[in-house]
């Protein structure tokens, strides 16, 4: 298995305790840290230079604050920002996700009314550069703070396709999420059939300036672990903080379209960046829907259960079911198996199952047991070790109590009175009756002892 996935394996196998923060249970709100700002001048290849706003958590609020040294290694989110649409406009959407201890940088270039678009994805990617040379200068106040392994990018309309463009170039970035991504020039469309990173392509339902379907195409041509999102009553306008010249409304308010993308940014994030399985659960799995949004998942993996329900007596042997997990591609990868969530004790065998070529299937085996009786979904996880995209599927588990012994004729865990029923309905002659507990052939007297010596 390559190095990188044999890393990512790990980091997914021990997601929860290894990555910090943890995420709150309502993604919208803010995180645990101070957030500061600071603008910085980066330097192109060509020597020719552009500023950019860096938000990050720091130890306080106050403008240049020091890095909040508990939240390093942090990973990094590179922003591209819309057409003629200043940086401050995203300001509660980048403070937002730097409170919860990521560093998001957004070039200010590319703003006239004659944009270069892959210039500007050339300035998002090289935001990336400045950060991976700001963690190794020993005289940096960023020196070993960033995760350079952690990159992300995001962008709003132009800055969405944008994003997508450097996606398509950039294997740094390890994950892409945009805002009503418009098309470019070169064409994000046609950029999107390179993107090998997982890609969630977020749109306002009543979008009258990039229509949704023109970001659909974005999404059709992503041959990666993908999802469309539509935020319904949502506007192109609703992604900003305030409205600028010709600005379109819908009838969701600006508040909470702004709080959904903040959810829906924070969850796609923490699951493909931190590993962490809330958010695995919120982007992939069983997790609760974002009221008011609808999403089309293809995590290029499809999980299938031998059997949708298991049932069986509790302290016994373990019930267990195969799985059936599919690599649809593009690219090959190992998975992670694991039980999101269960009240009995899961494993799999094998454990984790090693990487598969594109179209390739592997089998394995979950056993659920527990001494105790109970019934519950459980939801059964299966993680790509490349991208931390996957798939997700419930089993229904019932165990019964253990019979109370060999009297306990009905298995309900007592020796009743309905046991007593049913060896009297067998007294005498009985070959092989359950109820004839010295199996000489006969319900009798010996028999009826053993049943009232484990009266309940």
């Amino acid at each position: 298995m390559p190095l990188i996935q044999s890393l990512a394996v790990g980091l997914l196998a021990c997601a929860v305790h290894c990555l910090a923060p943890a995420a709150l249970a309502d993604s919208s709100q803010p995180g645990p840290f101070a957030v500061s700002q600071r603008t910085v001048t980066i330097t192109r290849a060509s020597g020719t230079t552009f500023t950019a706003q860096i938000r990050y958590p720091a130890s306080s609020a106050a403008a240049n604050a020091p890095f909040a040294t508990a939240a390093a290694p942090a990973p990094a989110i590179t922003f591209g920002h819309g057409f003629l649409s200043a940086v401050d406009l995203y300001d509660s959407t980048m403070d937002h996700l730097a409170s919860h201890g990521y560093i998001v940088i957004a070039t200010t270039s590319e703003g006239s009314l004659l944009p270069n678009h892959a210039n500007f994805a050339l300035d998002i990617r090289q935001c990336l550069t400045w950060l991976e040379q700001q963690n190794a200068l020993a005289t940096s106040w960023l020196v070993g703070d960033v995760n350079t392994a952690a990159f992300g990018v995001s962008g709003h309309s132009m800055g969405g396709g944008a994003s997508a463009l450097a996606a398509a170039a950039d294997p740094r970035i390890k994950c892409l999420a945009t805002l009503a991504a418009a098309e470019t020039n070169p064409s994000a469309a046609a950029a999107a059939t390179s993107i090998q990173r997982p890609s969630c392509f977020i749109t306002a339902a009543q979008d009258a300036i990039v229509a949704p379907s023109s970001t659909l195409t974005e999404y059709n041509n992503c041959d990666a672990p993908r999802q469309f999102v539509s935020i319904a009553g949502g506007s192109h306008c609703g992604f900003v903080d305030s409205a600028i010249i010709a600005c379109d409304s819908g009838t969701l308010p600006r508040p909470d379209q702004l709080a959904k993308t903040r959810s829906l940014l924070l969850d796609w994030f923490d699951a493909h960046l931190r590993f962490q399985p809330r958010a695995f659960t919120a982007a992939w799995g069983a997790g609760t829907p974002i009221a008011g949004t609808t999403t089309t998942r293809d995590a290029r993996t499809t999980l299938t259960l031998g059997a949708s329900a298991l049932s069986g007596a509790a302290g016994a042997k373990p019930l267990e079911t195969t799985i059936t997990i599919t690599n649809i591609g593009p690219d090959s990868t190992a998975f992670v198996l694991r039980a999101s969530s269960s009240p009995f004790d899961v494993s799999f065998v094998p454990a984790n199952i090693a990487e598969l070529a594109a179209g390739q299937s592997a089998t394995a085996t979950v056993r659920v047991g527990s001494s105790a009786a109970g019934n519950a979904s459980i939801v059964i996880d299966v993680v790509r070790g490349r991208d931390a995209a996957g798939a997700s599927a419930a089993l229904a588990v019932n165990f019964t109590a253990p019979p109370a012994g060999p009297a306990d004729l009905d298995h309900n865990g007592v020796v009743d009175a309905a046991d007593l029923a049913t060896l009297q309905n067998s007294w005498g002659k009985c070959a092989g009756c359950a109820a004839d507990f010295d199996h000489n052939g006969v319900v009798d007297a010996a028999d009826l002892a053993v049943l009232l010596s484990g009266w309940s």
